[in-house]
């Protein structure tokens, strides 16, 4: 697997450096109409997979990737492992602030039909940071720093057991504090339905019982958590959506919680692959924290 994890990493890489690079030029948000996904592209989208898909076939890796814009692709015969791959969460965002915080999701699982606790490998680029956040199973979590031109690495400390107050901070997907969109419409397949049912599920509930807000994207608000900044994630959870096993075995590394609303472990739940135009998606959700007894408390709080 070290194999995997560094070819994992470097690709990583290669596509933090066309985000800073396209960042830099002006049109990282640009629209470009090719096909693929099912959402409307971006150029930082389209070139972020392509950087990633291309390296992870010249590593001779036998992966199959599924990706939110280039579709299935099997890079070898016979194809072992299963990455799952977002060029960019938070394209809708990214389109209205080229500067908002959002990046590659990347996530490898040992088996091609697997469950949240069969994903081995999970990596967030984040160019207005200048950082890469990844995560090995059995290994814990780290982060890459760039500085003109510098890399520093560190390890990432485990979470501190915290009890659920009134103080405590919620950052909760596709939440608007406020009426104005943060984000460009008609970008995002399905965010108006999302919305709702974070809106339903989640938030009233919380509303009251802990400090709730919103981002333009999960990978910044699993950053949130990983830095310390948030002490919970409520995520959406449907098929095809990627980021949940970034988030989970990133969150697990680090000791603390990932479960379904009604607070069932999510690690022998099967990730469920990507069904196109499917207007019928059940969606369901998900809460990491940065410790059990924030999980289990705002679970409790969703179930009654």
């Amino acid at each position: 697997m070290d194999k995997i994890f560094s070819s994992a990493i470097r690709s990583l890489k290669e596509s933090y450096n066309i985000q800073r690079r396209l960042f830099e030029e002006g049109v990282i948000g640009k629209l470009v109409f090719l096909k693929g996904g099912v959402d409307k592209t971006t150029k930082g989208d389209w070139e972020s997979e392509e950087s990633i898909i291309n390296f992870l076939r010249q590593s001779r890796i036998p992966l199959r990737i599924i990706s939110e814009e280039h579709g299935n692709i099997d890079l070898e015969p016979n194809p072992e492992y299963l990455a799952v791959l977002d060029g960019i969460d938070g394209s809708s965002a990214l389109v209205k602030n080229p500067s908002t915080r959002c990046g590659s999701m990347l996530t490898i699982s040992s088996k091609l039909h697997p469950k949240y606790n069969d994903f081995v490998f999970a990596g967030i680029t984040e160019y207005a940071t200048n950082r890469i956040v990844y995560g090995i199973k059995g290994e814990g979590v780290f982060e890459i720093k760039f500085d003109n031109g510098k890399e520093t690495r560190k390890k990432i400390s485990n979470f501190k057991e915290k009890p659920f107050s009134g103080k405590t901070v919620i950052g909760v997907d596709c939440y608007r504090e406020s009426a104005e969109k943060d984000y460009a419409l008609g970008i995002t397949e399905g965010m108006s339905r999302f919305e709702k049912f974070m809106e339903e599920s989640v938030a009233r509930p919380l509303k009251g019982k802990g400090r709730i807000y919103g981002r333009a994207s999960s990978s910044a608000l699993c950053l949130d958590l990983i830095d310390g900044d948030t002490d919970a994630v409520a995520q959406i959870v449907a098929k095809g959506v990627f980021e949940p096993p970034a988030m989970y075995l990133l969150t697990k590394e680090l000791g603390g919680y990932g479960a379904d609303l009604h607070g069932s472990d999510l690690g022998n739940k099967k990730w469920k692959a990507m069904i196109f135009n499917d207007e019928k998606i059940e969606i369901e959700g998900a809460i990491f924290a940065s410790s059990k007894q924030i999980g289990k408390s705002i679970t409790d709080i969703l179930k009654r």
